[in-house]
């Protein structure tokens, strides 16, 4: 139905059963089968087998038999209509991007050769839609609402050529079309946050944006996948909303955006920004009831000594979890945080520490305590983080400092707690500093 595009920005198109127009030219052209579509991309287009379709319309046996009752759309008489159901508001022109559902079928034939159903409409901007010229005049000539039915001469279709042996020479051809929906276009360039229909502009966006971040995960590129994400984020919580449609599309896009964070943070090992998604997730309803975001919290957690919250959150996920039997991960990840907690147990150090009045020293077993615990953390690769328990007075919160420093380790401050780091997030540093607080 549109004009072969040479951009290489032109997303892959398999074509199945059905015939993609988008591949055509009126003079003739090479029909392609690409095998390898990638179904992770969220704007890949699915082509509909149309022999299986809902669709508008049925076939014409004789195209002579109802031209008299069509009228002529252009000078030349090669697009004709009739209208079935009329439309309303205002003409359109170039400046707009409308949303059509059609079929075409040829002479005398039953099964339609192209098909785009009502609920996955095909959307097109008028200024450059890459339609075939009849199609384009016709869709041109409609209101919103209008399901008309157009006769399309060859001579503005698929050419005296055709595209053998799919298309013969001369072809002409009906088009049941109804015009669904039609907006302003967004206006290229940076997007203003203020403009009308900005929505669709700013969903179009993000979209690539994430095809983009998953290609980048795949390819272990896990800070440049975060920075997309994050790009996302920012555009999508800055998107003015229309109506309620637009606003659960963009609680979808949330829930997606925050889970791809959390996974990537932990995989560069900076689990506080993990947390951080997790707890927007929860925000957004969809941590406790979502056994994968329950999991990457939970590694979070015990990347950064959590033990209890961690535990609680995967405990949670297998009461949740489809195949309770099967699910190995959930049973890994169990072992694994119970392991790291008998390793390196933080709490250890109250159990050690001075109280009363002399609490200005620090007894022989506590900087035993602290000697151990910062041996274990830092041979531990499954930590990166340790915070250190509240109810430990500045001498002693000076000491673990000093130790941190000899052993080459930083000392976090992270809100009210305090955290051992073998490297600074802020940097990615790590060489340690005494006056390292993040």
């Amino acid at each position: 139905m549109q004009r072969n595009k040479t951009s290489h920005s032109m997303p892959s198109i398999a074509l199945e059963n059905g015939l993609d127009l988008r591949q055509l030219c009126t003079t003739g052209s090479t029909l392609q089968i690409n095998e390898d579509c990638d179904d992770v991309s969220p704007f890949e287009e699915e082509r509909e087998d149309a022999r299986n379709a809902d669709y508008i319309g049925k076939p014409v046996q004789s195209f002579k038999s109802i031209e008299k009752l069509l009228t002529t759309v252009d000078p030349d008489g090669y697009v004709k209509k009739k209208v079935f159901e009329e439309g309303g508001g205002g003409p359109l022109n170039e400046d707009c991007t409308v949303h059509i559902a059609y079929t075409g079928f040829w002479e005398n034939e039953d099964v339609p050769f192209d098909v785009r159903k009502l609920h996955k409409p095909l959307v097109v901007d008028l200024k450059n839609s890459d339609l075939l010229p009849g199609l384009d005049m016709a869709v041109k000539s409609m209101l919103v609402g209008e399901v008309s039915l157009f006769l399309l001469s060859y001579h503005v279709m698929f050419g005296e050529l055709g595209v053998p042996p799919r298309i013969k020479p001369k072809a002409d051809c009906i088009f049941y079309i109804k015009l669904i929906k039609s907006i302003l276009t967004p206006e290229e360039g940076e997007i203003n946050f203020s403009e009308p229909n900005m929505f669709q502009r700013v969903d179009l966006q993000v979209k690539k944006l994430y095809s983009s971040g998953l290609t980048l995960y795949k390819c272990h590129n896990f800070m440049a996948a975060i920075q997309l994400f994050r790009k996302s984020v920012f555009m999508l919580h800055k998107c003015r909303l229309a109506d309620d449609t637009e606003e659960d599309k963009q609680e979808k896009w949330l829930k997606k955006l925050y889970l791809n964070l959390a996974i990537c943070y932990n995989r560069v090992e900076q689990p506080l920004k993990a947390c951080v998604a997790c707890n927007e997730l929860n925000r957004l309803n969809s941590l406790w009831n979502n056994k994968k975001a329950l999991f990457q919290n939970a590694k979070a957690l015990r990347m950064i000594g959590q033990y209890d919250a961690a535990e609680k959150r995967l405990l949670r996920a297998q009461k949740i979890s489809p195949n309770k039997e099967k699910d190995k991960d959930l049973d890994e990840e169990y072992n694994l945080l119970q392991k790291t907690r008998n390793a390196c147990d933080q709490s250890k150090l109250l159990f050690k520490h001075v109280h009363g009045p002399s609490m200005e020293l620090i007894s022989d077993a506590f900087k035993e305590e602290v000697v151990a615990l910062i041996k274990n953390f830092k041979e531990n690769v499954n930590l990166c983080k340790l915070t250190l328990p509240g109810g430990l007075n500045t001498v002693e919160l000076k000491y673990i400092k000093d130790t941190c420093i000899r052993e080459n380790l930083f000392y976090s401050r992270i809100e009210k707690d305090y955290a051992l780091d073998k490297t600074d997030e802020k940097t990615g540093d790590n060489k340690p500093s005494e006056d390292n607080e993040v």
